[in-house]
């Protein structure tokens, strides 16, 4: 829709609710956020008139100028309609109610947003919510009724989220910030009673800036199931769609329908037809994590369940090994020819300590040049398809230049990389010469491997559909 991108990126906006009286209510937060924050001509709505943060108040959408793109509407429920109608009288096609009170609220609020939606249909609106917070596109708007100073902000970056639920997302928010993941936009779609997530996710498609979509979903109402999977089918064929589902339990089952009225579905049907359309599950917000961070750099395919490792200590290596068994990833056994290739090309005097069996213990001894041949001959054999370097930058011969000249490396290769650092700030140089050459990096182990496993199950359905 070309009311999604304007919706994303108006030129000129306006709220309808802010209050001459408290200036902490949501529509004056979300006002000052438009105007001040992100210098967003913005136009302050209330029927009693005066002026809110010297600004003068327009008393109706009907009276204020012509050339608005974006409303954001927070008044009471049973006045919506009304605001939405001179919307579409005045031509508006993109709105945004943050508003509660309507289906979630039971029978009492269904025929309400029935008629929001009508309104909507009848003039070509495309409306996002009611029960949202909204839409944040970083340099470009933000339309959270909650305080800046509050929340964290990501990044720009390449990374689209598409939440049911307000709260889950400004905490992915926190941590995509926290763990330097950048975004291209955040939406809020609450009830989803008219804009769909199946919209957002066909225009994330095709927004070349994006390189993974991330949702966190609760229910779909009758029908809407198969039309998400149809179109994450189209789209995964350009880039990942990452689903985390609510409402696996019976008491989590009750609580999305009194949270957005969604039929939540039964867990191992949506995970059968996540998996059979291209959908890359996660179990879980760590895996959440881990997958929209290694998306984001686009990383190469890995046709096979082989990964080859090298460590710096023996103990780290099991513990990935351990965890790759748990997703059916494998560390297949180096052949003596093999690890007589890694170890020639070792310092002479650590070759007869480290070991090369998969995972490869390089020992503490190992310096920046031992992983650069090491990783350089690793990633040449047959029997793996992915490297995995699990780095503590504690051994004397490690370096803060480890992270770039490693990275180097991997570019000589078709292979996936990742990497596990620890998550300290004296390592973030090592980090970023991961990143900022291609290589994401984990913050612990179990990430790592999550990471490769996003890769795989993407590259097999890839595979199962005749792309690589």
């Amino acid at each position: 829709m070309s009311a999604l991108k304007t919706m994303l990126n108006p030129k000129v906006t306006a709220v309808v609710g802010v209050s001459t009286s408290n200036p902490f209510s949501p529509g004056n937060v979300i006002f000052r956020k438009l105007a001040f924050e992100h210098g967003l001509p913005t136009y302050p709505i209330n029927p009693k008139g005066g002026k809110v943060e010297g600004v003068d108040v327009y008393k109706s959408i009907a009276e204020a100028p012509n050339d608005i793109e974006l409303v954001v509407i927070s008044v009471p429920a049973k006045y919506v309609p009304s605001v939405l109608e001179q919307c579409g009288e005045k031509g508006i096609k993109s709105v945004i109610v943050v508003s509660g009170g309507f289906s979630e609220v039971g029978s009492s609020g269904v025929s309400l947003q029935a008629e929001i939606v009508e309104i909507a249909n009848k003039h070509n609106i495309s409306m996002v919510g009611p029960n949202c917070i909204g839409v944040y596109v970083p340099d470009v708007l933000d339309t959270f009724f909650l305080p800046s100073e509050r929340v964290a902000r990501s990044t720009k970056g390449h990374a689209a989220i598409i939440s049911q639920s307000g709260g889950w997302l400004i905490e992915r928010l926190e941590e995509f910030a926290d763990r330097r993941v950048g975004i291209a936009a955040a939406i809020s779609i609450g009830n989803a009673a008219q804009t769909k997530v199946t919209d957002f996710i066909e225009h994330f498609g095709n927004d070349k800036n994006v390189n993974v979509i991330v949702c966190y979903l609760e229910g779909f109402s009758e029908g809407e199931g198969r039309e998400f999977v149809e179109a994450c089918k189209n789209i995964a064929q350009k880039k990942p769609v990452v689903v985390l589902k609510g409402g696996k339990s019976e008491a989590g089952h009750r609580a999305t329908q009194s949270h957005t009225s969604s039929l939540a579905g039964i867990q191992a049907v949506a995970s059968a037809a996540f998996k059979q359309y291209g959908v890359i599950h996660a179990v879980d917000e760590d895996e959440v994590m881990a997958y929209a961070k290694v998306f984001s750099f686009a990383p190469k395919y890995m046709m096979s369940d082989r990964i080859g490792t090298l460590s710096v200590s023996g103990g780290h290596g099991v513990i990935a090994s351990d965890e790759a068994s748990s997703y059916g990833l494998e560390f297949p056994l180096f052949s003596e020819e093999e690890q007589s290739m890694m170890r020639e090309v070792m310092t002479p005097a650590y070759r007869s300590i480290a070991s090369f069996r998969n995972p490869c213990d390089l020992t503490g001894s190992a310096s920046d040049i031992d992983y650069e041949k090491v990783l350089d001959i690793m990633l040449s054999f047959d029997n793996i398809d992915a490297g995995l370097l699990l780095l503590l930058p504690y051994a004397p011969g490690i370096s803060l230049q480890i992270g770039a000249r490693v990275a180097n490396v991997s570019k000589q290769h078709p292979k996936t990389v990742v990497a596990y650092v620890p998550d300290l700030n004296k390592y973030e140089v090592i980090t970023r010469g991961f990143e900022l050459n291609g290589i994401p990096v984990a913050d612990t182990i179990e990430e790592a491997v999550q990471m490769l496993n996003g890769i795989r199950a993407r590259t097999r359905y890839l595979q199962k559909i005749g792309v690589c």
